[in-house]
């Protein structure tokens, strides 16, 4: 079966963190014996008109021919207009890659806006199924204006199959969406293979216990309400750390918070982290702690426990569906206080959380053989519809 893959954003090279999880799920369908290529089509701000735009290009990516291209975000007060100039790029990339590596089966887009909407166009006019699959938080967010509700609706209605990445976000995605087509299936996100055989450090051996939160340093996330929390559950305690890998815009304000709460000695900011490194990183740290106020999913909560550790989690969206009761403790979002509450509780309970046990689980549910596995039952289905539909093959 030959699946080719338009998403929204892309990482740009093997250590890219933004879309990491559009390649992994890339990398596990190609495993799984598929022929998959990539049309990646880059959107960069007017901000960063110092830098040049990447031309466009082909290249091998572990046996996955990814095209890519970027344009600029150049019309950002007009209704449509930043999709009308990433449409055009698409469409471009996208004829190449036909020409060059044939008709795909099935066109799988990431996120509505923009590839999305762009590959309804697309398999219209190919006459090729499409299978859409929602990550943004946006929609429960509400920062989408009205024509990009409308675009987004575009796309749901000229897919074939509407995956969501979570149940929340497609029970808001079937309430909300002006549609007729309602239907949204949950399939996870792809965890690469490479979070799997970390075992826990031996208890006896470490001097603390470690929490890690790796996530952009944005409001949403929630790490002010995490060193609120760990404040409030370990402050001025020996034995005790909170590691926050990641960087972003309010970086500086969450170190000048940690010093307010007398965290200095306990809190350590390690910055951006490369995807390459997380397993490493993961097997230094004893719980995953995710503080967000609004998620789709949450990939590092499934990576965390393919690598054998427990998960303390808000109920912001996305962990619901993968943090069960033998994996961690999940509360409500912006509640230092019950985030406190379980950081105590599981620091005490960590033996009751077995390393493989956990790992075992979590490959059978978010692996790239079972995802692709999943996704390829969906293929099957809309290219047989698709075939009888039009009365071909």
């Amino acid at each position: 079966m030959h699946i080719c893959l338009l998403p929204s954003w892309y990482p740009d090279d093997v250590k890219g963190v933004r879309g990491v999880f559009f390649r992994d799920q890339a990398l596990a369908l190609r495993v799984f014996g598929h022929k998959v290529g990539v049309v990646a089509v880059g959107m960069r701000s007017l901000k960063t008109l110092g830098r040049r735009l990447r031309k466009e290009s082909r290249g091998d990516d572990e046996g996955i021919p990814t095209y890519r291209a970027e344009v600029w975000a150049a019309l950002p007060r007009v209704p449509y207009g930043n999709y009308w100039l990433w449409r055009r790029v698409a469409r471009r990339l996208f004829a190449r890659y036909v020409r060059e590596q044939g008709r795909p089966d099935v066109i799988h887009a990431h996120a509505s806006i923009y590839a999305g909407a762009a590959a309804a166009e697309l398999g219209r006019e190919y006459g090729i199924p499409v299978v859409l699959t929602e990550h943004s938080t946006g929609f429960a967010r509400r920062i989408y204006r009205p024509w990009q509700w409308r675009l987004a609706a575009a796309a749901a209605e000229g897919a074939a199959r509407r995956i969501a990445v979570s149940p929340g976000l497609g029970e808001l995605l079937r309430r909300e969406l002006v549609t007729q087509r309602k239907e949204w299936i949950w399939v996870p996100n792809v965890v690469a293979e490479r979070f799997m055989g970390g075992t826990r450090r031996e208890r006896e051996r470490r001097s603390s216990v470690r929490f890690l939160n790796l996530a952009l340093m944005t409001p949403k996330k929630g790490q002010a309400d995490l060193l609120i929390a760990f404040a409030q559950a370990f402050g001025g305690q020996n034995g005790f750390e909170l590691w926050l890998g990641g960087d972003g815009p309010i970086r500086s304000q969450l170190e000048a918070r940690a010093r307010e709460l007398g965290l200095e000695g306990q809190v350590r900011f390690l910055g951006r982290v490369e995807p390459d490194v997380v397993p490493a990183l993961l097997g230094e740290v004893d719980v995953m702690v995710i503080a967000s106020h609004y998620e789709t999913f949450g990939v590092v909560a499934a990576e965390a426990l393919m690598a054998g550790r427990p998960v303390v989690a808000t109920r912001c969206g996305g962990p619901e569906c993968i943090v069960g009761e033998d994996d961690g403790l999940l509360v409500e979002p912006r509640a230092p206080d019950q985030l406190a509450q379980a950081l105590r509780r599981i620091s005490d309970r960590l033996d009751e959380y077995p390393a493989n046990a956990l790992a075992q689980r979590a490959r059978a549910r978010f692996g790239g053989a079972a995802v692709a596995k999943e996704l390829t039952a969906i293929y099957e289905d809309v290219i047989r519809e698709h075939a009888s539909e039009n009365g071909s093959r």
